[in-house]
C-alpha cells in the first residue's frame, strides 16, 4: 500500500522525521540512511505498518530508508516526539 505525505518536521540529530498525510493524520519515522530530508518534500510509501520501509520522493527520484515508528498520531503526540 502506498501513501503520499509532506514532510512537516526533521530533526537531523536524531533522523526523526514527521509527515503530514492528505487525511490530516501525521506519521512519525525515523531516517535510517543519509539522503538530506526537508522540510515540504512529498513522499510516497508505505506509511501505515510498523518497520523498516523504503519511501521515494514524489518524482521518484530519490528514496529514503526508514523506520516507521507509528501513524495516524495527533500533532500532540508527533510534537513531544519531537522535542
Amino acid at each position: 500500500m502506498s501513501d503520499q505525505a509532506t514532510v512537516v518536521a526533521f530533526k537531523p540529530s536524531t533522523g526523526r522525521v514527521t509527515l503530514r498525510s492528505s487525511d490530516g493524520g501525521f506519521v512519525l519515522a525515523e531516517q535510517t540512511d543519509a539522503s538530506p530530508l526537508r522540510e515540504g518534500l512529498s513522499l510516497l510509501g508505505n506509511m501505515r505498518e510498523f518497520g523498516p520501509e523504503t519511501w521515494s520522493d514524489a518524482g521518484g527520484q530519490t528514496q529514503y530508508q526508514v523506520f516507521v515508528l507509528g501513524w495516524d498520531l495527533s500533532q500532540e503526540a508527533v510534537e513531544m516526539e519531537m522535542r
